[in-house]
């Protein structure tokens, strides 16, 4: 199951809950206001006309949010902000590829709706398979370096920014797309975000201050990141057009390997240590005092 709720402008001078599904627990309401506020407040000048972000919601849920504008006031300017809230397991997010853009792409936003809002099953499918064609279209761009280099970033640990005046969901679906499956599901981007209280691992946001974004990897910075052995394997298969490579590359687990190289670990030191009393032996009996006689 997935629950849903609208969070906006009451008209009264604050945000409220406007609709939610009945799975949307009262005890989950302080959680997605926060996250909600996180977004931060609106810079002079700046439209957010649809963006999405996601972060884990609890220990066993994730919450993928679309935020945007709601019309214009009097003056010509953008309306208050509203957020519609998908809440759904971590299981079901891994299952997915842990693909943000491609979930919210399922549920468009009922941003008029009132109330009660039914809860959601997933009929999507699978995400589509990625394709040498496909990551070949991506690449084909004068920022393929970017992306490939800001791959690498993230699965080094790093975190990426890209300043824009608008939301860009495109570069974002284009970078989690080079991403392997198992690392997506780990990061967590925002196509947009006024500010950044959430701490994303890649957001995309009007203004990236030295202080907000101290440790953080700018766009032009990423295109000269030192190459590393994931993005130069996985350039080369794209280019050649070697899907078994780029399956392999993309379907890559690194926890799934450290547990696997552990488990061997402990395998060696148990079967050393059974060689070790097997080869042995039985221990000689320790020599008894001899009897001496009395003459």
């Amino acid at each position: 199951m997935i629950e849903q709720a609208i969070y906006g402008w009451q008209g009264t001078g604050k945000y409220r809950f406007l609709a939610r599904s009945p799975g949307f627990r009262d005890d989950w309401l302080a959680e997605a206001e926060r996250l909600c506020a996180g977004f931060g407040e609106r810079p002079a000048g700046i439209a957010c006309p649809g963006c999405v972000f996601a972060r884990p919601f609890g220990r066993h849920h994730v919450a993928i949010v679309q935020a945007a504008d709601q019309g214009a006031d009097d003056t010509g300017q953008p309306g208050a902000l509203s957020f519609y809230l998908l809440i759904l397991s971590r299981l079901l997010y891994e299952e997915l590829g842990g693909d943000p853009f491609f979930i919210a792409e399922q549920f468009p936003p009922p941003w008029l709706a009132r109330g009660e809002l039914p809860s959601l099953t997933w009929s999507g499918g699978m995400p589509p398979p990625r394709t040498v064609a496909m990551l070949q279209k991506i690449l084909n761009v004068p920022y393929s370096a970017t992306l490939l280099g800001g791959a690498q970033i993230l699965l080094d640990g790093g975190r990426l920014v890209f300043e824009r005046s608008a939301p860009d969901a495109a570069i974002l679906r284009s970078l989690w797309a080079l991403l392997p499956t198992s690392e997506r599901a780990k990061l967590w981007p925002a196509s947009f975000a006024f500010r950044n209280a959430h701490q994303f691992d890649a957001v995309v946001t009007p203004r990236a201050t030295e202080t907000e974004y101290e440790h953080y990897i700018t766009e032009e910075k990423a295109g000269d990141y030192p190459e590393g052995r994931y993005e130069c394997n996985l350039q080369s298969a794209i280019e050649t057009g070697d899907q078994e490579e780029i399956d392999a590359l993309l379907n890559y687990n690194r926890s799934r390997r450290l547990r696997l190289i552990v488990v061997l670990f402990l395998i060696v030191v148990l079967l050393s240590a059974a060689m070790s009393v097997l080869l042995s032996g039985p221990r000689p009996a320790p020599p008894t005092a001899a009897t001496v006689k009395s003459p």
